[in-house]
């Protein structure tokens, strides 16, 4: 049978950061046919599994945007760093131009206590202001990514490199768009380095090695599955890798249309069940296929 790659915010995820129990019941669905399912996303392995165990489901995850894969015995089986040279000189440069950011290890989501709260203050002014529909999306997508679960809040970008753990994935986060773009042009001068993004917010930086493509590629092989028959279902940028590995590629309603257009099929949004929509058309398509081979 085949596999499913689902990524969670703005796809599985509906905007109250929760899995709808139509998407529950559509997973179980495609696992009691033999689909095996895979969670991918840019989220910490452990603030997945919180997600998952509320929601009963039990799968495999990609995490970190390709950066780690867990097995559903919760067993890393993967993982890929950012050499700690490089997170020197990428938390240096965020540090002295006063950018928010996020630094993701096995353990916890590390960030500076002064630039949170003052991160957290943007939004609240702009959310208390008259903003067009498209600012006030913006900011409440920021604002959901501020309740993700296992942050640390340090004082400076020292105690982060004083850690004796691997670096996984540094988000960047701003408001200001063309600040965000100069990080961006920053940051693709690394040849070592991965950079894309999961929302209009942010950047996200990994190993030039890790990718939810490169890792989706490496489950597959891993499970014994097929590219062939496997279904990779997205909203981002971060999506793109893993869109160009799997044979059917599923963009979210919500997506934007530069996403859709890379896509083979576009479904529902994320608020609409989407994934459930977009699982149900096409499991009967592959187990037909399954049969005939």
């Amino acid at each position: 049978m085949g596999l499913i790659a689902i990524d969670l915010d703005g796809t599985l995820l509906n905007d109250q950061n929760e899995i709808s129990e139509e998407n529950i019941k559509a997973i179980q669905y495609a696992q009691e046919q033999g689909f095996e399912v895979v969670i991918s996303t840019g989220r910490a392995y452990f603030d997945v599994r919180r997600i998952c165990e509320k929601a009963g489901l039990s799968t495999f995850v990609i995490g970190t945007n390709g950066a780690t894969i867990h097995s559903k015995d919760e067993k890393r089986i993967s993982a890929t760093t950012i050499e700690k040279n490089h997170v020197l000189s990428i938390l240096q440069w965020l540090n002295e131009r006063n950018y928010y950011y996020e630094v993701f290890t096995d353990k916890a989501i590390y960030t500076i206590r002064k630039e949170r709260e003052n991160f957290y203050n943007e939004i609240q002014k702009i959310k208390n202001a008259d903003v067009d529909a498209d600012t006030r999306e913006l900011v409440e997508i920021a604002e959901r990514q501020l309740d993700q679960f296992g942050y640390i809040f340090v004082e400076n970008y020292h105690d982060i490199l004083q850690q004796e753990e691997d670096f996984y994935n540094i988000l960047v986060c701003s408001l200001d768009k063309k600040k965000l773009e100069e990080g961006c042009t920053q940051f693709k001068k690394f040849s070592a380095l991965t950079i894309v993004s999961s929302a209009n917010h942010n950047i996200e930086i990994t190993s030039k090695n890790a990718s939810k493509g490169i890792a989706l590629e490496r489950l597959v092989s891993l499970t014994n599955r097929s590219l062939e028959q496997t279904i990779a279902i997205g909203d981002s940028n971060n999506d793109l890798s893993m869109f160009q590995k799997a044979k059917y590629s599923v963009a979210m309603g919500n997506a934007k249309d530069e996403i859709k257009d890379a896509c083979t099929m576009t479904t529902l949004k994320n608020d609409e069940n989407g994934v459930a929509h977009a699982i149900y058309q096409y499991l009967d398509k592959l187990v037909i296929q399954t049969q005939c081979n």
